[in-house]
């Protein structure tokens, strides 16, 4: 599990950036991986937290390298640049799920 806490730039709302997630960023990551599941949690009005749930690290790793990662990232890149922009990193770290 990778999770991520970011803080929304001034003006953007959460429905935005689900929007953005749900319209440009899952299906873009269904081209990475099948198994992976994207999940995004409010916090609060300013916060959102992004979450990265793989199945494994093996999993994770294999798709994260190689060509087919190489091509994927750079047509990640424009999307990429439309959620740098509507929010500012805080806070990253990983977990693994005991109980799921």
């Amino acid at each position: 599990m990778l999770y991520k806490r970011w803080r929304l730039r001034d003006g953007v709302t959460v429905d935005q950036v689900a929007a953005l997630v749900r319209d440009r960023i899952v299906p873009h990551y269904r081209e990475l991986s099948e198994d992976v599941r994207l999940g995004l949690e409010v916090l609060d009005a300013t916060h959102v937290l992004a979450i990265q749930r793989w199945p494994d690290r093996g999993t994770l790793d294999r798709a994260m390298q190689g060509e087919g990662f190489d091509r994927w990232w750079r047509d990640y890149a424009p999307i990429l640049s439309e959620w740098d922009a509507a929010l500012e990193l805080e806070e990253e770290w990983e977990g693994e799920e005991l109980i799921g």
